[in-house]
């Protein structure tokens, strides 16, 4: 008697990054799980022919700012992403953490969630200190401590550090909370503290605390931070492949754009911050808030600066030769640092459209990355970089049914930079994208009356060689 499904994906070219293989093949979904992958006829309560597409793991975004509302959790759906890892760069904007992840369980969730717990901003704050430039005192610190060790026992997947944000930590601040992320063995992102033709010191910093204590230290958004003047990006790359030539695990991830997106009231955009960068003022561009859209001048900076508290700004500073540069490499994961903007038309393209760019430019009409590389870099190396590689991350029976279809030859990210077009819209090419084993785009469109998502916490347990 033949065994029916809740979802059959046939016939579709199939890719699994765990083991680098390509066939074709079909799917079969039962709850929630990859219950069967061959070449049989399958029956199932939903049926899709997935003929000339491809069928692999769903996008796991490891550098996200994703939480609620949930309009940029449409936009990650929308683009082929599962699962994301939020709290990057040190900004984590609830607490105490348990509290909140049992509160998204019982309100359920589109995607699969799981969180660090930011220093830069967060714990900073909790611990008493408002302002960025100042160092925490003994009392601070240890608070600090604290704090970030409940997070870690209530699931966080690891500390996050936005050192740029954050420019009075010191060592004594920051190297007792790496060693509490090194006993357990969980991630420390860093977005580092100086980058441009600044870029070797704050380098030097993340692979000297990384050297000091044995933690798994991950460099955010490459791309972002080296990409933003000649030969910066391969001196870069020079640093972090030496530190890996010793034997240190330095992982990145990376966006795929020219262009970053941050907080205009942060450090980031001091007074004089286009200096480093070789750049104009009017470089920057204002994507949230009353200037909208409104490259800066020197009245509207000052407005933003002094009156409003949340505006982010876009800087086009970036090289696109140089993120190429860092997509090849085999230790570089894509992400799209997303989630800062979660309004309908304002933010920045790479919420909506990161995984098809990478997919329609990078892949297809550069010709730069190979379609298993691409896949590998989205879905497999996030995963093992984030400890869920047993059942995410991998296209296989007993794999969790996390699955992105689309067509290699149609995929393309339709967002734009604001003023140029909608910074939100959906891509072209994504057929299906699947959670747990429901299907959550059909042909671009969004299911939103289903929360298939899990909240994932991730257990403290003691490194041992």
């Amino acid at each position: 008697m033949q065994e029916k499904y809740d979802v059959v994906i046939s016939g579709g070219t199939l890719i699994d990054p765990k083991s680098r293989r390509r066939t074709v093949g079909s799917v079969g979904i039962r709850n929630g799980k990859i219950a069967a992958v061959n070449r049989t006829e399958m029956e199932g309560t939903e049926v899709f022919d997935a003929s000339g597409l491809v069928v692999c793991p769903g996008f796991v975004d490891i550098h996200s700012h994703l939480h609620k509302p949930l309009h940029g959790v449409w936009c990650a759906l929308r683009q082929g992403i599962t699962t994301v890892l939020s709290g990057n760069c040190g900004i984590l904007n609830y607490m105490p953490l348990g509290k909140f992840l049992d509160e998204l369980e019982r309100e359920g969730y589109p995607l699969n969630f799981g969180t660090l717990v930011g220093h830069s901003w967060k714990l900073r704050e909790m611990a008493g200190l408002t302002d960025p430039y100042r160092a925490a005192d003994s009392s601070q610190r240890a608070e600090m401590l604290r704090l970030a060790e409940e997070a870690l026992e209530e699931g966080a997947f690891g500390i996050s550090l936005g050192l740029e944000y954050a420019p009075g930590a010191d060592r004594q601040e920051l190297l007792p909370l790496v060693k509490l992320a090194a006993k357990y063995d969980k991630l420390v992102p860093v977005h580092a503290r100086t980058d441009a033709l600044d870029f070797a010191p704050g380098l030097r910093e993340i692979i000297e605390l990384m050297e000091e204590t044995g933690a798994r230290l991950h460099i955010s958004h490459l791309a972002y931070q080296y990409s933003l003047y000649p030969d910066v990006g391969a001196m870069a790359l020079s640093m972090i492949d030496a530190a890996r030539a010793r034997g240190l695990p330095l992982f990145c991830d990376s966006g795929v754009y020219e262009a970053f997106a941050t907080l205009i009231q942060s450090a980031v955009f001091d007074p004089g911050w286009y200096k480093r960068y070789n750049c104009r003022l009017s470089d920057l561009m204002v994507c949230s808030g009353k200037y909208l859209g409104r490259r800066c001048t020197e009245e509207i900076y000052e407005y933003v600066r002094t009156r409003e508290t949340e505006t982010v700004g876009t800087a086009f500073v970036g090289l696109v030769p140089d993120m190429i540069a860092f997509l090849k490499k085999d230790y570089v994961m894509v992400s799209t640092d997303s989630g800062l903007v979660d309004q309908p038309g304002m933010g920045h393209p790479q919420d909506a459209g990161t995984y098809p760019r990478l997919f329609g430019k990078v892949v297809r009409e550069y010709g730069q990355l190979s379609l298993m590389d691409a896949i590998v870099k989205c879905t497999w190396l996030p995963a093992c970089q984030m400890g869920i590689e047993e059942s995410k991350g991998w296209l296989g029976a007993g794999a969790d049914a996390d699955l992105v279809v689309f067509d290699p030859a149609s995929i393309e990210d339709k967002a734009d930079y604001v003023g140029l077009g909608r910074p939100d819209a959906p891509p072209a090419g994504i057929r299906r994208v699947l959670v747990n084993g429901q299907v959550m785009v059909k042909d671009g469109e969004t299911l939103e009356d289903r929360r298939p998502g899990r909240i994932l916490r991730k257990p403290n347990r003691l490194w041992a060689l």
